[in-house]
């Protein structure tokens, strides 16, 4: 059923392009040929608007009208006049005129096509001039439901870019459209928090996991068009191997996010969230994202550690602070003392899974003193506090630790250099009893970029006696190396983890930078829990 309205609003942010370069190029068309040709790029979960776009275009190549462009990276508000829409029923095209189009996608296809004679920015309280029209046919899944919106005064900026979508029909508001702000985001959260207090609704039975990502300058698999338009991005890697990438519902990083520590490499983790959430169904929130840090995620200590016992990180905190300006970015506020956090998911199956991000970066890195790990006993008393985990207490969730060093080695054979990284954490077998104390089933780890899988037992009572021990199946863990999402001469790869009622599987898909190769399915993981 067609609904009126009277303009559009729509999304944009500068991901192929550098920041503020979309409107500069868009405009410096305008200015040598009066006119350009602005693409829409619609979200997996959205479909084309046949009826309204029709409208559109009779409304704009009759009198021209105005409407708004929504930079969600700046939050910046647009005004563009619309002289003419071109869109496609069935296929993306080309642009209508690639002379009157910016060269970064010139060639590139889209569902549709505005053209602008003119674009500026306005106040960003502009939009609370309008109020919300909802257009069903806009979505491809019925579950999708923005009701709560309709015929609501849009309230801001913020409110808009929380919503999983690129386009928004819109009316002028009247004095009796309600007038609230509606959060839709981790609605049931009061307060950002490090761990979570209640299970949250994924919307699927998947994760994306990933690891030693490496981000900077020179990064090998890029997360943006900017440097090299021909380069397959991150997100386009994983869009190419696996089909269901639209239905994920959380995402886990076991450390080395950049490759040194640096701003640059945390706005580009940044980045490919964004592009990632462009094409999920539902996009990720601080309740589905987990990371911890690795050891090139925090600025290292120049001077030599000689024969002195290693600081704790926390005597060093201003090595972290780009890290620390990350998590506070993802997850609204700055990280607690030990970095470490954790998530508890509601499955789509309606299995419960809990999930901590140790850090295992506690000791400060020197020049000399690098790749080590350590946890600490105080780090993993307080994040089973947090978690509100009782030892005594039995749980049907399935419980998954990550972190970023090994717990066991994986090379082959382990270089003995006492000037070189041992690879594993030094209080391992801390860890492994603090996994049994609680019934962790899954340690998942990066670090060395060679992909790693084994089961470690450890002996529980079997007898009331206190003397006779055995090794018990649910007393195992499974600890799983990724070898890499981004680092160079390694077998790169990102692994989706999908639960089962009764079992786990952990299906990796090899990557190849360079496009020598096609992405494919590399190997399949299957843990009965």
């Amino acid at each position: 059923m067609f609904v009126e309205f009277q303009t559009i609003i729509l999304r944009f942010r500068d991901l192929v392009t550098e920041t503020g370069e979309t409107i500069l190029a868009h405009n410096s068309i305008i200015k040598e040929k009066q006119a350009v040709w602005w693409a829409w790029w619609n979200k997996g979960n959205e479909n084309i608007p046949v009826q309204e776009f029709s409208t559109l275009r009779t409304y704009a190549e009759n009198d021209g009208i105005s409407v708004y462009l929504l930079d969600s990276g700046q939050k910046k508000l647009y005004k563009a006049m619309c002289a003419g829409v071109n869109f496609s029923t069935r296929d993306p095209a080309e642009s209508p005129d690639k002379e009157l189009t910016p060269e970064y996608y010139r060639s590139r296809k889209y569902p549709a096509w505005f053209k602008f004679v003119k674009i500026e920015e306005c106040a960003s309280d502009e939009i609370h001039h309008f109020s919300y029209v909802q257009v069903d046919s806009l979505f491809c899944d019925d579950s999708i439901n923005y009701s709560m919106f309709s015929e609501k005064r849009v309230y801001d900026l913020n409110e808009l870019i929380q919503q999983n979508r690129t386009v928004w029909f819109v009316r002028n508001y009247t004095d009796q459209d309600p007038d609230h702000e509606i959060k839709l985001l981790n609605a049931h959260i009061t307060e950002p928090s490090d761990f979570s207090t209640r299970y949250f609704e994924a919307g699927g039975d998947s994760l994306l996991w990933l690891s030693d990502l490496h981000f900077d300058h020179d990064s090998l698999i890029p997360v943006g068009k900017q440097r090299n338009p021909n380069k397959t991005t991150l997100t386009e890697h994983i869009k190419n191997s696996y089909a269901e990438v639209d239905s994920l519902s959380g995402l886990l990083i076991s450390g080395d996010i950049t490759n040194c520590g640096k701003s640059e490499g945390f706005s580009m983790a940044d980045e490919f969230i964004d592009s990632l959430n462009r094409v999920l169904k539902r996009p990720l929130s601080s309740e589905s994202i987990l990371f911890c840090p690795g050891n090139h995620d925090f600025t290292r200590i120049e001077d030599n550690l000689g024969k002195g016992t290693p600081d704790l990180l926390t005597e060093h905190i201003d090595n972290a602070k780009d890290y620390r300006e990350f998590y506070h970015k993802v997850h609204s506020k700055y990280p607690n003392e030990f970095f470490a956090c954790g998530r508890k998911f509601l499955m789509a199956s309606g299995r419960t899974v809990e999930i901590v991000a140790l850090n295992s970066i506690m000791l400060q890195q020197y020049k000399d003193f690098e790749g080590h790990g350590y946890l600490s006993q105080e780090q993993l008393d307080f994040v089973a506090k947090q978690m509100r985990w009782n030892e005594e207490e039995s749980t049907s969730a399935i419980r998954i630790a990550i972190m970023h060093h090994h717990y066991l080695p994986t090379c082959l054979v382990e270089q003995i250099d006492t000037s070189k990284a041992s690879s594993v954490v030094y209080d391992a077998e801390r860890l492994m009893r603090w996994m049994e104390k609680y019934h962790i089933q899954v340690l998942l780890h990066g670090h060395k970029h060679r992909s790693f899988a084994s089961v470690v037992g450890f002996p529980i009572m079997a007898s009331e006696t206190k003397t006779c021990y055995s090794f018990m199946n649910n007393s195992q863990v499974y600890v799983i190396g990724m070898g890499g999402t981004g680092a160079r001469s390694c077998e790169n790869m990102y692994a989706i983890i999908h639960f089962f009622a009764k079992s786990v599987e952990i299906s990796f898909y090899q990557i190849f930078g360079d496009n020598s190769q096609n992405d494919r399915l590399l190997r399949t993981l299957h843990i009965d829990i």
